[in-house]
């Protein structure tokens, strides 16, 4: 008989509607939460990474899936504010 393991995880985005690019994470307890949740359009947040906990045999294991976003690159500078 197998063991069941317990998975559940976050998906967590970057809000782009802040200076600081706090991060706001969406748990989920199924991979069809996971796919609904990743799949919808959240204003003003960008997905950076995908967390999936789960326990095994007492062991805990995580998996962490990231992804390149430009939000997180550096501001321009307004070059009409640099004095001359």
């Amino acid at each position: 008989m197998q063991e069941s393991v317990d998975v559940i995880g976050q998906a967590v985005f970057i809000r782009t509607d802040t200076p600081d690019y706090a991060e706001e994470a969406i748990p989920f307890k199924t991979l069809d939460e996971m796919a609904a949740i990743c799949s919808q359009a959240h204003p003003n947040l960008t997905l950076e990474k995908i967390i999936v906990y789960s326990m095994s045999e007492g062991i805990s294991h995580a998996l962490t899936l990231g992804f390149v976003s430009s939000a997180r690159a550096p501001r321009p500078i307004d070059i009409h504010l640099i004095d001359r």
